[in-house]
């Protein structure tokens, strides 16, 4: 997965899709936060897994996941569609 610069010092943000994207999850991604550990060691733990600001308003705007983020798995875990929205 293809990661970008968190939101403080040493973390990292992955956004991505999976087969749950537009079904039971926000169709154009969700992200997760990675924290590098011992050695570099990363995991991914997708219960963490949120919606960014445009999976409830479409006043907001959010990057896509580049291809490589695109699961072919489906990742129940995490935050799920926002109901309200429809």
């Amino acid at each position: 997965m293809t990661v970008f610069n968190g939101r403080t010092e040493g973390s990292y943000l992955a956004l991505f899709t999976d087969e749950t994207s537009g079904v039971t999850t926000y169709a154009a991604n969700r992200s997760v936060t990675v924290t590098p550990g011992p050695y570099g060691t990363v995991v991914l733990d997708f219960n963490r897994a949120t919606n960014l600001p445009c999976a409830y308003t479409e006043f907001a705007t959010c990057p896509l996941p580049p291809p490589e983020n695109r699961l072919p798995v489906a990742v129940e875990a995490g935050e799920q569609y926002p109901f309200e929205r429809d």
